[in-house]
């Protein structure tokens, strides 16, 4: 319940900087989308599952913040957690270049998805747009993780985020 209601935290709090402070860093037209390289992470780590439901519930958080196309990045933040999950199953999700590749490939599959749910609602974005937007910001989201990878990954696994040289060398596994 304690990590549920960080993890919510850290949720709002990303969605609070992709709004105002990463709002100024427009490069190539398009701003990083924090909420999804925290689900993507989420989901090397965890796996599909618990992924797929925070997915969900984060991309609604964002969607009510957001107010606008309510339920869209809920579906395809769910579904790109989910096979982000399954397909990085059994990988060593502790290694950065999984994460890194996990957040580009999955960016991408989120923007195919929010780009068809929008077709399919007759919004009117055409295919330029979406290949504009989808590989800028693929490569944007994928700069980030390196800056929050590692204590996220100790987060998500429920340890503390010390060396054993914090601890005297000896090894301890609290939970978080």
């Amino acid at each position: 319940m304690k990590r549920n209601l960080l993890l919510f935290l850290m949720a709002f709090l990303a969605l609070l900087l992709q709004t105002t402070v990463f709002n100024q860093f427009n490069i190539a037209g398009v701003k990083p989308d924090l909420i999804l390289v925290l689900v993507i992470c989420l989901s090397v780590v965890n796996g599909p599952r618990r992924a797929g439901v925070l997915g969900f519930s984060l991309g609604l958080l964002e969607d009510f913040y957001l107010g606008r196309f309510i339920g869209m990045n809920a579906v395809s933040k769910g579904a790109a957690a989910v096979v982000v999950g399954w397909f990085t199953l059994g990988a060593f999700s502790e290694n950065l270049l999984v994460p890194i590749v996990s957040v580009f490939l999955g960016t991408v599959f989120n923007t195919i998805l929010y780009f068809l749910i929008g077709h399919m609602l007759d919004l009117n974005w055409t295919l330029q747009l979406w290949l504009w937007n989808t590989i800028p910001l693929a490569i944007f989201n994928m700069c980030i993780v390196p800056f929050i990878y590692s204590r996220f990954y100790y987060f998500a696994q429920g340890l503390d985020y010390r060396t054993d040289a914090d601890i005297g060398g000896r090894r301890t596994h609290g939970a978080a």
